[in-house]
């Protein structure tokens, strides 16, 4: 087993054990949260490890949702695992960058999201380098020290027709 995929497997259990061993978010049972409204989906682009390899994406999609108070947070649908709901976010112009630190290993995972959702984003785990706390709330913003993994995310398309506002029956 390559150092990546071990750390990725780690990460797995680590995220789909009972309690919350990360911080800046939570794993729940795949479930539609209450009251919340889809914004925008996405798709696993390429993926590669640290030495540029394509590698298999260690989830399916990614929604970025609006809760019924109106706070933004992204879901993380893993196969086999429990959603990652990830609330601690920041802005970052075009962008809503997403953080989550797995406890155990330091281990940091980014998600930078398109604010349009026609545009791409991407996806990198690695080692914390920097954590610089907000100023208030419990949020952060970290640096990485090295990256695992990193993924293209790609906006899924539309289940309608073009040009369409119904959907197909």
């Amino acid at each position: 087993m390559t150092g990546v995929r071990g750390a990725l497997l780690a990460l797995s259990c680590a995220l789909g054990c009972s309690g919350s061993p990360f911080r800046g978010g939570y794993a729940a049972r795949e479930a539609p949260i209450v009251g919340q409204k889809t914004l925008s989906t996405f798709l696993p682009g390429v993926c590669q490890d640290a030495a540029h390899a394509d590698m298999t994406p260690d989830f399916v999609s990614l929604d970025l949702v609006e809760t019924s108070t109106g706070r933004l947070l992204l879901l993380e649908h893993r196969p086999g695992y429990d959603l990652i709901v990830a609330q601690n976010s920041f802005d970052d112009g075009p962008f809503l960058v997403f953080e989550v630190i797995v406890k155990s290993d330091n281990l940091l995972r980014r998600w930078r999201v398109p604010r349009s959702p026609s545009a791409s984003g991407s996806l990198a785990v690695g080692r914390v380098l920097t954590l610089r706390e907000a100023a208030k709330g419990d949020g952060f913003q970290a640096g990485l020290a090295s990256t695992r993994m990193s993924c293209s995310l790609v906006p899924k398309a539309s289940d309608l027709p073009l040009g369409s506002t119904n959907a197909v029956p």
